[in-house]
């Protein structure tokens, strides 16, 4: 008997050192339960239940028995609905007030020199025509963020089940997005762990391995110091008994050599190859802002809310069948990083009820509202292709509607490319307000449209080096004096952006610069 208790104690030993050793490949299964706890209980209470039955004897008769069975697995299905609905009004009511808009203004203070024109299936066909490795080809795209300006990133991975076993990741591929050209910049280091590879140097593996119970967000490639690093921003929760409520976890780093750090929030932001780098979690911003609706005080009102009134209830704006969802990643004048998301009203409206802002760094919310109806993305491309009747549609697309600000006015960039990505056709901008459409084929022309909010402007130029700068405060404003060679020119903070502000004090004596003016106004300083 005892040799029997030993054997069988061996036995769920080695199977559950197994399991713990292959944990990884379970996760997706255990999260689903640890994400929702009150689902655990319920089973907890259906074994219960059966073991009873089995050693007491509920009701005589296999008859009675399935049926008895038949009622409990009926009202276990009935309870796992009702559970998950209450379950995730809970949650999302938990996480509206934990985020919620801490500002609100009417008006989206973007760069409009760092926007997106290179559409992400452009990106790609442009990237993965450039690999010459027979057993390599280009992993999922994504955002990131190279020298301070938003690039595409593409892996460079193994190619095919048997190569993803026996290679390594061999670098990682930049595709500058602010131009309609093949500009890239590829990065050739091998990675001892990172995404493609399989078994044990899988980037999830050693992830996974590392910590276990969270959610990762999309890994994206940093190029710091000549060495590249894998990081993953994470989703942990706050287990609440009946409910658990998604929260910014940390920051997983993984280098070259396979190494993995585990940061929290607060060492992520003060980490030095983070700085200037989204690293609050892409898609926690969409279920940050899917909570919004939640805005009422208690789960069952905005259950109620939500099934019967509508009241404030918005959609995120996904255009369909072009696999590119927001959020998106956008600069601002001063330099900061954003997770931006429009969103339209419920139902059949498509204009835009807002945008929020989600600081990529802190995770800090805002949101812009407008006082006139604004037309929203999806309608803004329909703008687009009424404007081209002639063009041949089954062809080409209208994709990645991305708003800028131009003059205080909300545009919406459209880019139409052929149906296989090839380059760029056109790029469109359509007024949200006035419905007007602006259609460019040449790259310049898009670049002084963004400038100057017109095409044909006159532009003056000044160029040379910087003899000095500055500054003075007259009628609380701040005032400078640049002068460029033997020019001097006198700019005032009321009329320049928060972004030329900060081209503007990074100049110093001896700096080779160029300053470009339009009707009287600086539009643009540019350090050579």
């Amino acid at each position: 008997m005892r040799r029997e208790f030993i054997g069988v104690f061996l036995s769920f030993l080695v199977f559950g050192l197994v399991l713990w050793f292959f944990r990884p490949w379970f996760h997706g299964i255990v999260m689903s339960f640890y994400r929702n706890p009150t689902v655990i209980y319920l089973f907890v209470v259906l074994l219960a239940i059966l073991i009873y039955d089995t050693k007491k004897k509920l009701v005589e008769g296999p008859a009675k028995r399935n049926s008895l069975m038949g009622g409990i697995f009926a009202l276990v299905i009935l309870s796992l609905v009702v559970i998950s609905i209450l379950s995730g009004a809970l949650s999302n009511t938990a996480l509206y007030k934990e985020y919620h808009p801490t500002q609100v203004s009417n008006e989206l203070d973007l760069s409009s020199s760092k926007i997106r024109i290179l559409p992400k299936l452009t990106a790609y066909r442009y990237a993965v025509d450039t690999i010459e490795y027979a057993r390599y080809t280009l992993g999922w795209s994504h955002l990131t963020v190279r020298n301070g300006t938003p690039v595409w990133g593409f892996f460079i991975i193994p190619d095919g089940a048997w190569n993803a076993i026996r290679l390594k990741d061999k670098g990682v591929l930049f595709v500058d997005m602010n131009t309609t050209q093949a500009r890239m910049e590829r990065i050739e280091n091998e990675l001892q762990i990172g995404p493609g590879m399989q078994i044990f140097d899988n980037l999830e593996w050693n992830l996974y391995k590392k910590h276990y119970l969270i959610d990762l967000d999309i890994p994206r490639a940093l190029y710091y110091e000549d060495k590249i690093y894998i990081v993953v921003p994470y989703i942990s929760y706050s287990f609440r008994v009946f409910y658990t409520v998604p929260k910014w976890g940390g920051v997983l780093i993984v280098d070259e050599e396979g190494n993995v750090e585990d940061l929290t929030p607060e060492e992520a932001v003060k980490d030095e190859r983070l700085k200037d780098f989204p690293v609050f979690p892409e898609l926690l911003t969409r279920k940050i802002v899917h909570a919004q609706n939640y805005w009422k005080e208690s789960a069952l009102s905005n259950i109620k809310n939500l099934w019967l009134h509508h009241e404030n209830q918005i959609e995120i704006i996904d255009v369909s069948g072009q696999g590119n969802r927001q959020p998106f990643l956008v600069i601002a004048n001063d330099g900061k990083e954003y997770w931006m998301v429009a969103v339209e009203p419920y139902g059949r409206a498509h204009g835009l009820a807002a945008i929020f802002l989600i600081d990529a760094q802190t995770g800090e919310m805002s949101q812009v509202k407008f006082e006139t109806p604004l037309t929203g993305p999806v309608k803004a491309i329909d703008y687009v292709k009424k404007a081209l009747p002639t063009f041949d549609w089954s062809q080409f697309m209208a994709v990645e509607p991305i708003p800028i600000f131009l003059n205080g006015e909300l545009w919406w960039r459209v880019a139409i490319i052929p149906g296989t990505g090839s380059g760029v056709a056109k790029i469109a901008f359509v007024n949200a307000e006035t419905k007007e459409v602006k259609i460019f084929e040449n790259e310049n022309d898009v670049r002084t449209f963004l400038l100057y909010g017109q095409v044909g402007a006159k532009v003056e130029e000044i160029s040379g080096i910087v003899k000095g700068v500055y500054s003075y405060i007259k009628n609380g404003n701040t005032h400078w004096i640049l002068i460029v060679d033997n020019r001097a020119l006198y700019l005032s903070a009321d009329q320049l952006s928060d972004e030329l502000i900060l081209k503007l004090l990074s100049l110093r004596e001896g700096d080779s610069v160029t300053v470009k003016i339009s009707e009287g106004r600086v539009v643009e300083i540019e350090k050579r």
